[in-house]
């Protein structure tokens, strides 16, 4: 019984890890910015995100409720960046 939930417990762990490995990552870029002002702006939206400490109703006191506000946070990142000039592109 023990040995089960052991092997149980690895096999769920490497197929989050495969999960997790085969997810596309995205840059957000904008033509004619500096570093500088990339670098700004990135950590403008950043703090913005950060002010996004609640879930929505349904996922209070869940064991989804810290994966939603980490949701609604990279959102708020997006549509700042967004509203900013930068656009979502996919490298790898």
């Amino acid at each position: 019984m023990k040995g089960t939930i052991q092997g149980l417990l690895i096999a769920g762990a490497a197929l989050v890890i495969a999960g997790c490995a085969a997810l596309p990552q995205y840059q957000m870029v904008k033509k004619g910015v500096t570093p500088e002002e990339r670098t700004q702006d990135d950590a403008h939206c950043q703090m913005q995100a950060s002010y996004i400490q609640t879930a929505d109703w349904e996922f209070q006191g869940t064991f989804m409720e810290g994966a939603n506000i980490q949701q609604k946070r990279q959102k708020t990142y997006g549509y700042c960046m967004s509203s900013k000039g930068y656009s979502s592109v996919r490298v790898q």
